[in-house]
């Protein structure tokens, strides 16, 4: 209302029950155009990047592996913290750090796979970008905690991406 008593520039209130129609029309269909697309009730994935996950689980650079290295385990998951898919797999060889290293240089150029920053390759998968990335759980050791010890000859590699969120290596 202004000073002299009129409504005059105040913002005009509109009712009845054709505009309440038309609201709920545009919300149901607001809310039904992005369902496929909904965070999971487990956390930051996406359900898109849910079933991605599997797409980065069969990526063939998972399964490429120095004939001396044998599979130790295999994980794939959506992280829902940080809401991407990731895919990984274990190895365990007696080749120095440096040899496994070449070894997947070349396998992920041959794949299509680009390099990134030094020791990081990208790719596009299913529309998304996917990074790949080869690394040494004995890193992570603890000093003086026998229980968390990873043996010096393991090494993963990590596939990681998302159509809707942020993926890294």
């Amino acid at each position: 209302m202004t000073v002299d008593g009129s409504n005059a520039g105040a913002p005009r209130m509109i009712s009845g029950a054709p505009l309440r129609l038309a609201l709920v029309g545009v919300l149901v269909a607001g809310s039904s155009a992005g369902c496929a697309d909904l965070v999971s009730a487990a956390g930051g994935c996406s359900e898109r990047d849910e079933r991605f996950v599997a797409t980065l689980a069969g990526l063939p650079i998972l399964a490429a592996h120095p004939d001396t290295a044998t599979q130790v385990d295999a994980s794939s998951r959506c992280d829902t913290d940080d809401g991407f898919a990731e895919a990984g797999r274990r190895y365990q060889t007696a080749m120095p750090r440096a040899d496994v290293k070449s070894f997947y240089r070349s396998a992920a150029t041959a794949d299509g796979w680009q390099a990134d920053p030094p020791g990081c390759f990208s790719k596009t998968v299913d529309g998304a970008t996917a990074y790949f990335k080869v690394w040494f759980p004995s890193d992570y050791n603890h000093l003086g905690d026998p229980e968390t010890q990873e043996p010096a000859d393991v090494y993963g590699v990590e596939v990681t991406g998302s159509h809707d969120g942020e993926a890294w290596c």
